[in-house]
């Protein structure tokens, strides 16, 4: 899907994996609030990452007004930094 440059998917994709860690144990409510808000910003899939319980998560966005509702989003829901790049494509 990253390679094929299929964002739909690799963000289904993305849900999948955190899914996964909520269901590890590895996740936290605090990184699930995060997730969640940025999904609900319109992030086509969102996960943790790094050691969970505290640690990061990252959000599909393509195209910087996405990027832009979604880093305010996070901001709103309380996140401590938001950090934003882009593929190269």
């Amino acid at each position: 899907a990253l390679e094929a440059g299929d964002w739909p998917v690799l963000g289904g994709l993305l849900d999948e994996n955190h899914a996964l860690c909520q269901e590890l144990t590895v996740s936290c409510a605090e990184l699930d609030t995060l997730v969640l808000a940025a999904r609900s910003a319109g992030a086509l899939g969102a996960k943790m990452s790094g050691t969970g319980r505290g640690g990061l998560m990252l959000a599909l966005t393509p195209g910087k007004e996405l990027q832009d509702k979604v880093a305010a989003a996070l901001e709103a829901a309380g996140a401590a930094q938001v950090w934003k790049t882009s593929l190269a494509t």
